[in-house]
């Protein structure tokens, strides 16, 4: 299985669980464990990695207030890890991309990989997650 993680959290769970050689690509965040920073990037950010909390902050508001998204995917860089499994989040566009993008961007993949979103409200769905 080909899977491609958007997130940092679900990447260290995909290699706890000894899944790092089916590991294709990540996001632009992901940096743990360390076998994953060579990993294609399939996500971007559009915020300033130089700016300070506080315009970190009113970019955020800015970008929300006008919908625009914070995150984007790197289409072409996901259509050539030709993923199976795509995990993700659908709880906050505010820290990742955004589902309906990742939804609408595995609709023109071939083979129609399927999406893992994962949703935790407090730790017991975090753990029921991790056994799932």
């Amino acid at each position: 299985m080909r899977i491609v993680s958007l997130l940092p959290s679900a990447t260290e769970f995909i290699c706890a669980l000894g899944l790092r050689d089916q590991l294709v690509g990540v996001s632009h965040e992901c940096d743990y464990p360390q076998s994953v920073t060579g990993l294609p990037a399939v996500t971007r950010t559009h915020m300033d990695h130089n700016a300070t909390s506080r315009e970190i902050d009113a970019q955020v508001r800015q970008e929300l207030e006008s919908r625009q998204a914070l995150y984007s995917l790197n289409d072409d860089v996901l259509a050539e890890r030709k993923p199976d499994l795509i995990v993700t989040q659908s709880l906050c566009d505010v820290c990742a991309v955004a589902e309906a993008d990742v939804s609408a961007a595995a609709c023109t993949l071939p083979g129609a990989p399927k999406i893992f979103n994962l949703q935790p409200m407090n730790l017991a769905d975090v753990l029921a997650t991790t056994t799932a």
